[in-house]
């Protein structure tokens, strides 16, 4: 294996290792959950929809929600699908893992695929580098420059789409400068396709992919032959194609992976949506490009908030050098200063140019790969092998001359850069964003006019940058980011010795990469064996640090509240259930761990107290009804029967309760749906039902009608609806019961609620009126099948042995006829 790919391999390891390392574990962005249940979505079930957070479609602003209804009331997010889409690999290979009994969170192990992605996109860098004519050490440099120094590190640890088009662009140039050199058809086609990928992440970045068009047709026509210095040697591209063939072959495989990705984003719109032309931004909402230009340009180049150079201080001297690097590659500095200009014009008017809760300006992470290069020249000079006898004087003092002012501007500015990410890692930047909202107050009346914090010079001292160390010096175990370093003070040294052994490993081989680098030889290290065995640090790191991360209590402890619903679940789940919760700030407890538990995979809807006041919810809720059989309704901190619940409220009122239990906090409860009812007949009762007491007087209830099912499976809910009417106003609160009996007057299944199953008591109910009561029976998967009695009837629970009312006749039960149970 040559020294190159075996570099490669062990940057990309290296690099991962560490972004794992400093995850941590867990969301920091609403955004990036929005993403993670297309992914989920799409895994589990092969679906699009993110119903599981369909809580956030009402937030503080519509211009703030994460994504739009399609016309059948399901939630589908409006970010771009690449990176959800990529993502599946990821998570399915996961998947794979925790359903082998592994306890691994779905969560945090999805959230480092990000990490793998930057550290692809160092690596690509690295050959970039080579491409343009630089030696290895300086695409070595670069590599770690950008994946160390850079905002690249820290979203390398989040879920977004940003590093995907990081990717995306770089691989497209790296294309289209590779068929420059050699003219081969295939590396168009490879353009093409990163660039839809680049589409298909940002659709806006579009414009991106033009200017590498247009980069590629002037490179075609101005400076076809221009020579390159590749892999140390001098190197002519000489093409065997004219310019026009090469235009025509070149620019059809450009486009068609193009025209293909358009294609299929115009059908994945139409397919959520109903109009290929919505992508789910709400732009007469709000948003849009509607910022002013100058505050938006200030803020992500310069200002102590969100200014680039803030977070990635190595940019500044890349800004400096930018002149050299155009003189030496004049197409490409033309194109990188485009590819500037446009993205950050662009999201300087994008109404929420500062990206919301972010660390910098992430809408720029796309860039860093490119504004790294204008250190080439640089780094090339100064790590050019040093041969003795070169110059006079100590070999120490040889070193120190080449590396001169700007040598010692690019290892301060390095340093620099990588205190302000290790920061960034280290500690939640989102407790300095919460700091900031109360220093420069929101008017979260209105959300679209907020201005963003600490904007000038004057605001220094507010900087997010140096927010960090501020919280760093208030409080680490508080603020701490890293999985393996618990806000209650748990160390998992497990993680951190297996971690720090790796990077020390991984170093050391690196750095002998580098230094064989100046002859051009292989170094001992870069067999074939020790290939396929280096990969193998990287995935140990992984596999400690997943098991161990596990154990944080962001995600439920094992067997007690939320995870014991989930557990609960998934022991008793079939194709035909569906799970809807009213716990919005747990829903990351059932992403990380449901996926594993879960034989089948049922659709999660996940809902606030207030959701049923919206149509839409009302909408999704009918049709579940409708199509599948049992629903798993669970709520976090929220009392049974609670007024302000309106999603428990309906179910009460248009479902068939089957229990209730609390595991906890939280409150798992079985539904029936109506869905068994269909076909079925009501029959007519008009059975008069009284305390003994109270005979010779109108009844105190009548019992109207029933209707149910004339045959059960056995394992299913059986649903049972009651209408009736009070005769005289009641003081009694009675209960029903419903029960369905073997030939022996054995209980198979029962049912004991109150009206409306606690949203309502008979004291309060009025007279003379048809009320409604619905109850459902689980039926156990072990009974036998045959027939069995159903029986229903009153009782009152404040009485000693629980007296039932009567019929005229004298009994205490409603005779409700046979039903088959069967197999």
């Amino acid at each position: 294996m040559s020294n190159r790919a075996f570099g490669l391999i062990i940057l990309m390891a290296l690099l991962f290792t560490l972004y794992t390392l400093t995850s941590a574990g867990r969301f920091h962005i609403v955004d990036e959950v929005s993403l993670f249940a297309v992914t989920e979505s799409l895994v589990l079930r092969g679906d699009v929809d993110t119903n599981a957070i369909a809580w956030t479609q009402w937030v503080n602003s519509p211009g703030e929600v994460l994504g739009a209804f399609g016309p059948d009331g399901q939630v589908y997010s409006k970010k771009g699908p690449a990176p959800a889409f990529v993502a599946t690999l990821w998570y399915a290979l996961l998947h794979m893992i925790a359903h082998v009994d592994i306890a691994i969170g779905m969560v945090q192990g999805t959230l480092l695929w990000n990490g793998l992605v930057t550290a692809l996109t160092a690596a690509l860098l690295w050959l970039t580098v080579v491409r343009l004519g630089y030696s290895d050490r300086t695409g070595v440099v670069l590599g770690l420059l950008f994946g160390l120094c850079t905002i690249a590190w820290p979203y390398a640890n989040h879920f977004f789409g940003e590093p995907l088009s990081a990717l995306g662009l770089l691989a497209c140039f790296y294309c289209l400068l590779s068929f420059r050199q050699t003219a081969r058809w295939p590396w168009m086609a490879a353009a093409g396709c990163a660039a839809g990928l680049v589409v298909a992440t940002v659709v806006a970045h579009l414009l991106l992919v033009a200017l590498l068009a247009l980069y590629w047709l002037l490179t075609l026509f101005v400076s076809p032959n221009q020579k390159f210095l590749v892999g140390g040697a001098d190197e002519v591209a000489r093409p065997t194609l004219g310019r026009i063939p090469r235009l025509f072959i070149g620019g059809s495989a450009f486009a068609l992976p193009l025209l293909v990705t358009g294609a299929l984003l115009l059908w994945y719109n139409s397919a959520r949506f109903g109009n290929p032309f919505d992508t789910g931004y709400h732009f007469d909402s709000g948003e849009g490009f509607t910022a002013p230009l100058l505050q938006g340009l200030w803020g992500l180049l310069f200002s102590p908030y969100r200014g680039v150079f803030w977070y990635s201080p190595i940019l500044i001297l890349a800004l400096v050098l930018f002149g050299a690097f155009v003189r030496r590659h004049w197409a490409e500095g033309l194109l990188v200063a485009a590819l500037s200009l446009v993205l950050v014009g662009l999201y300087s008017r994008w109404w929420m140019w500062w990206g919301g809760f972010a660390w910098g300006p992430r809408f720029l992470v796309p860039l860093t790969p490119f504004w790294i290069l204008p250190l080439a020249p640089l780094v090339q000079r100064l790590t050019a092998p040093l041969v003795r006898g070169d110059s006079t004087g100590p070999f120490y003092r040889l070193a120190l001359r080449r590396l001169g002012l700007a040598g010692l501007l690019l290892v301060g500015l390095a340093f620099v850069s990588l205190v302000v990410q290790v920061l960034a890692v280290s500690v939640n930047y989102v407790n300095y964003e919460i700091k900031l909202r109360d220093i420069f107050p929101t008017n979260w009346e209105d959300p679209l006019q907020f201005g963003p914090p600490a904007q000038g010079l004057a605001d220094w001292l507010y900087s997010p940058v140096l927010g960090q160390w501020q919280l760093l010096r208030e409080n680490l175990r508080a603020n701490t980011d890293l999985a393996w370093f618990r806000a209650d003070g748990t160390i998992y040294w497990l993680t951190v010795l297996v971690g720090l052994a790796a990077l020390i490993t991984l170093s050391i081989i690196l750095v002998n990469v580098y230094l064989a680098g100046r002859a051009g030889r292989n170094p001992v290290a870069a067999s074939t064996l020790m290939a396929w065995i280096t990969p193998l640090i990287p995935l140990t790191v992984l596999a400690v640090w997943l098991g161990q991360s596990a154990a944080d209590p962001h995600y439920g402890a094992p067997e007690q509240g939320y995870r014991a619903v989930l557990t609960e679940i998934c022991q008793q789940v079939k194709p035909t259930d569906a799970v809807v919760t009213v716990a919005p700030y747990a829903y990351q407890v059932a992403m990380n761990w449901l996926p594993g538990l879960c034989q089948y995979h049922p659709p999660i809807y996940g809902y606030a107290t207030n959701s049923l006041a919206h149509p839409e919810a009302e909408a999704v809720m009918t049709e579940l009804m409708q199509t599948v059989d049992r629903l798993w309704f669970v709520t976090g901190g929220l009392p049974a029967n609670d007024p302000d619940n309106s999603l428990e409220r309906w179910l009460a009122n248009t479902a068939y309760e089957v229990d209730d239990r609390w595991f906890d906090d939280y409150r798992l409860v079985r539904f029936g749906t109506p869905l068994r009812l269909f076909g079925s007949i009501t029959t007519q009762l008009d059975m008069p039902l009284s305390r003994p007491e109270l005979a010779g007087t109108p009844p105190e209830v009548m019992l109207l009608s029933f209707r149910a099912p004339t045959s059960v499976a056995v394992g299913a809910i059986f649903p049972v609806q009651m209408s009736y009417e009070l005769g005289q106003p009641l003081d009694a609160d009675l209960h029903w019961f419903v029960q369905l009996l073997s030939a022996e007057g054995y209980p198979i299944a029962l049912v004991d609620t109150t009206p409306v199953h606690g949203y309502a008591s008979f004291p309060t109910l009025p007279v003379g009126e048809v009320l409604v009561e619905r109850v459902g029976l689980q039926l156990p998967d072990n009974v036998q099948q045959g027939l069995y009695r159903l029986i229903a009837g009153l009782y009152d629970p404040t009485v000693a042995g629980g007296e039932r009312l009567q019929l005229p006749n004298g009994k205490d039960v409603v005779d409700l006829g046979m039903i088959e149970v069967f197999r």
